[in-house]
């Protein structure tokens, strides 16, 4: 009779959100590259807490997008390493949640301004592509 070593892969739900959170948090701390102050993760989403001054006056639009694009590659790294798909929630605490995706980098995200009425544009931030989602 053989005998064969059996291996247990891991799937996403059986990931740790603490130690991703651990790696997300010294991510932020430890690298000057880091566009989010601080992470929590709560299920399968991953929330980012950035400085107001990050996507507010004079950053219009295109800066925007292009901050959050910077925040989904530098999140999906780190997801890549722990072996998660988690959703991203993106928040500071003038706007609140400005940009929401899925871990592919399909969401959404608010348009600059302070309107009673917040205008929000549909992105792929994995490839900055406008549109459908």
């Amino acid at each position: 009779m053989l005998l064969v070593p059996t291996v247990v892969l891991a799937d996403e739900t059986s990931q740790n959100p603490a130690q991703l959170e651990q790696s997300l948090n010294s991510f932020a701390k430890n690298n000057k590259e880091a566009d989010f102050d601080s992470a929590t993760v709560k299920g399968k989403t991953i929330t980012l807490k950035v400085a107001d001054d990050y996507i507010e006056a004079p950053v219009k639009n295109g800066g925007r997008r292009s901050f959050i694009h910077h925040l989904y590659k530098q999140v999906a790294k780190i997801q890549k390493q722990n072996g998660t798909k988690y959703s991203i929630v993106i928040k500071d605490n003038w706007t609140g949640t400005f940009a929401k995706m899925n871990y592919k980098g399909k969401g959404w995200y608010t348009l600059y301004g302070h309107s009673t009425e917040t205008e929000t544009e549909k992105c792929n931030f994995a490839t900055l592509e406008d549109g459908d989602m």
